[in-house]
């Protein structure tokens, strides 16, 4: 499998940052594991990383329940965005609420390649990705 060069992860949970952080860097999956504890923070990082000329994450990992910005709020302002910053970028929204309209609402959104339950296991990330192929890749 192709190494992503960077993954967003976008949760208020410091924990669970770390278990998917030290996941991504167990499995080589990454170059870079970058994080951000909400939808706005994360906006502005992507723009950050459009005016400077950066790396734009392949794949967002997405929490559902955040402060300031939801991840539902994110994908209505991620749609909104230049479609140079939306091409090809795999967005998986994690959750731990058992809520079947969370998961329809998140299955519905166009930007969203899956919804998974947290916390995310080595073997659901990667099946994941083989079966819709990381950004770059052919899926």
């Amino acid at each position: 499998m192709k190494r992503l060069r960077k993954v967003l992860l976008v949760d208020d949970d410091r924990i669970t940052n770390l278990m998917h952080t030290r996941l991504i860097d167990r499995t080589g999956l990454a170059e870079e594991v970058e994080i951000e504890t909400d939808g706005q923070a994360a906006l502005e990082h992507l723009e950050r990383a459009r005016a400077s000329g950066g790396v734009l994450p392949d794949l967002i990992l997405l929490d559902i329940n955040m402060p300031r910005m939801d991840g539902f709020e994110f994908l209505e302002a991620y749609a909104a965005l230049p479609a140079q910053m939306t091409e090809g970028r795999k967005i998986l929204m994690l959750s731990t609420s058992t809520l079947d309209d969370d998961r329809r609402r998140a299955e519905a959104d166009p930007n969203v390649t899956g919804f998974m339950a947290k916390p995310l296991s080595t073997e659901r990330l990667l099946s994941f990705l083989r079966a819709r192929g990381p950004a770059g890749q052919a899926g």
